[in-house]
């Protein structure tokens, strides 16, 4: 049943790192005239930096003075983090009228960046609206799922049409890049092609804005766990401490890369089947690197002791914190990636007898 708005159109990322130098002087103005209250206070916070601003109401008006590099998105909230989204630029004399209580705006002016971002906003509600509508539909059990799949699909292709027409009109766009991030960032199940395809568009500044280089890294990530790609290189200590080891001084070898953790249910039922694959294999040139995403060096140990796989196991014990996490954006777990004697990724997520069938191909019985 198709029940999912397409994951691309799902903008709004709270991805909060990074700062940009400290400010030498204010260059963006803001005056929040609130319609429905007198008093209180506002949050200003700025997406790329870590603390927001207060804003306080006096008779009805907020004002601010603020700094920004380049256009930026930034949050209004209130103190139940009710919030708008919108974007300031370097010079902006924005004015904005706001309902408070609903934490709606009814006016906004003075902001170039924002009025692009505006232009995608309104093609994409009222198809987003539609969707939601199908979205219940599918609930109803006498629905018709082959009409409402059709009446879906054609959402979905206008909603898809409309974003690429917004990307290429804006390719050189700070806005550009913060809708693809957010896009990308909020779609676990991304192809990395479509995301390249997507990168791709941007130009000039877009490039080289705080999201264009995000952007960037995010997509390096990605290639990380994509069939075709080589595998970042990596150096991690075994349980020991005493020794380390470094992936790409196991070219020349077969090398599968198991993600995985001691309080991992999923992960803890594949050993007998690395165990297997290992047994057949390892004389032919076939290692196993586990990469432990426990954060307990002692359970980590424990398990260890208590499974007795007997090849290579490192980690820095530092959970989905761990360096190789940021390198190879791994969400979940159990997470396999077998490598050809290259060092290049030629399949991923090989469970149960799949990873015996496929070591079978590249090595013989």
């Amino acid at each position: 049943m198709k029940c999912n708005i397409i994951a691309l159109f799902s903008f709004i990322c709270f991805f909060q790192t990074g700062l940009f130098a400290n400010p030498v002087k204010n260059n963006f103005k803001i005056e929040v005239t609130v319609s429905d209250e007198k008093s209180g206070y506002l949050l200003l916070k700025n997406l790329t930096r870590p603390l927001p601003d207060t804003l306080k109401i006096i008779d009805g008006v907020a004002r601010f003075d603020g700094y920004t590099v380049e256009p930026t998105p930034h949050i209004l909230a209130d103190e139940a983090n009710k919030y708008q989204l919108f974007f300031i630029g370097p010079n902006d004399k924005i004015k904005v009228t706001l309902k408070k209580k609903e934490m709606v705006v009814t006016f906004l002016e003075g902001s170039p960046s924002h009025e692009i971002f505006r232009g995608l906003i309104v093609v994409q509600e009222p198809l987003q609206q539609i969707g939601g509508s199908l979205q219940e539909a599918y609930k109803n059990p006498l629905a018709n799922t082959d009409s409402l799949n059709q009446v879906m699909d054609k959402v979905n292709k206008k909603l898809r049409d409309n974003f690429y027409a917004f990307l290429k009109k804006n390719s050189s766009s700070e806005v550009t890049a913060f809708v693809i991030y957010s896009a990308i960032n909020n779609d676990r199940n991304i192809k990395t092609t479509i995301a390249d395809t997507m990168y791709n568009i941007l130009t000039g500044k877009a490039k080289t804005c705080f999201y264009g280089l995000e952007l960037n890294k995010m997509l390096s990530k990605l290639r990380a766990i994509e069939v075709g790609y080589m595998a970042p290189d990596f150096t991690l200590p075994d349980s020991t401490g005493d020794k380390k080891y470094t992936l790409s001084s196991f070219r020349g070898k077969y090398v599968l890369i198991d993600f995985w953790a001691s309080w991992c249910g999923p992960c803890k039922a594949e050993i007998p089947f690395l165990k297997n694959a290992y047994a057949h294999f390892h004389q032919k040139g076939f290692e196993i690197i586990s990469v432990s995403l426990d954060d307990k060096k002692e359970k980590w140990t424990a398990a260890l002791k208590q499974y007795e796989m007997p090849w290579i196991h490192i980690s820095d014990v530092k959970g989905f914190g761990s360096i190789v996490n940021d390198l190879y954006h791994v969400p979940s777990i159990p997470k396999t990636l077998l490598l050809d004697k290259t060092g290049k990724i030629i399949a991923t997520d090989l469970r149960g007898e799949s990873l015996d069938l496929k070591l079978q191909e590249l090595l013989g019985k």
